[in-house]
């Protein structure tokens, strides 16, 4: 499963939900988009078919032909649209609170106040997400200037707010499930109604007691919603009776991983292909 970090923070924002996930079932790789964190040093995509093109380079350097697409944010909406550049290898997408194939375009004010809250995102992800703990929105702040710079964020910003892709939007008709924290202010269902009327179908999901981030404000039961829907589907590649090993963390470049390792006659992706991951920063979760 490629999975998607939104706009504030890089993958390290799915660092709750990695402790409820089935490792025994799935294997995840955590991709930063170019400029966030392990791949910070590449310059920032410039626009969504960029960030797809990104996300589909991660999956070809792990070996993944087919592969299911687990997004937030702006990683939500780069999963649809990563789904229907390459349909045939995306198996199902789950967005989790997604900027839509239009965008979101916002006042100028609105605008200029997000494009300045890089250095004190604090408050602002107090209203989206106001079921957060004090502990996990400063974590989530503390990730925010780790991983990311004032150019990124900047650059960032103007790729989700312009997402236009609704017109190309035909080529797939594989599952698409859209989540959504009830209490977000900025996704909401009438949002998505309308930014999502282009798709060929979809399941909306509501996230009751959660609001922007429900993978972290509801870890557990937003995992077990996204492995529900994505098991079916990403789960072909092991056959029944493979044996399954501890999870394995690493990097290459520009992701983090954690592997299922399956019996050697099913996935072929060998962990020998990526290098170690040498330095881990403790996580304030």
């Amino acid at each position: 499963m490629l999975v998607l970090h939104g706009w504030a923070s890089d993958s390290t924002t799915w660092s709750v939900a990695r402790r409820s996930v089935d490792r025994r079932r799935f294997t995840y790789a955590y991709v930063d988009f170019p400029g966030y964190g392990v791949a910070r040093p590449a310059a920032p995509a410039d626009g969504v078919d960029a960030m797809a093109a990104a996300a589909l380079a991660a999956a070809d350097d792990l070996g993944w032909h087919d592969f299911g697409l687990l997004g937030h944010g702006m990683g939500g909406g780069t999963a649809i649209r990563a789904a229907h550049l390459a349909p045939e290898r995306v198996t199902g997408v789950v967005a989790l609170a997604p900027v839509g194939p239009r965008g979101m375009p916002l006042p100028a004010r609105s605008y200029e106040v997000l494009r300045g809250t890089w250095a004190d995102p604090g408050p602002v992800l107090g209203t989206l997400a106001p079921n957060l703990t004090r502990d996990q929105r400063d974590a989530l702040v503390a990730v925010t200037r780790a991983s990311l710079d004032q150019h990124v964020w900047e650059t960032y910003l103007a790729n989700w707010t312009g997402f236009d892709f609704a017109d190309a939007v035909g080529g797939y008709s594989g599952p698409i499930t859209i989540a959504y924290g009830v209490r977000d202010p900025l996704i909401t269902a009438g949002y998505l109604a309308h930014t999502m009327v282009d798709l060929r179908g979809f399941t909306l999901v509501p996230i009751e007691g959660s609001g922007h981030y429900p993978m972290v404000e509801r870890a557990p039961a937003t995992v077990r919603m996204w492995e529900d829907v994505l098991g079916d589907t990403t789960e072909g590649d092991a056959a029944d009776g493979d044996a399954v090993e501890p999870t394995r963390h690493r990097t290459k470049g520009r992701y983090r991983w954690e592997q299922r390792r399956p019996h050697p006659r099913s996935t072929p992706t060998s962990p020998r292909r990526l290098r170690p991951l040498r330095t881990r920063r403790r996580q304030p979760w």
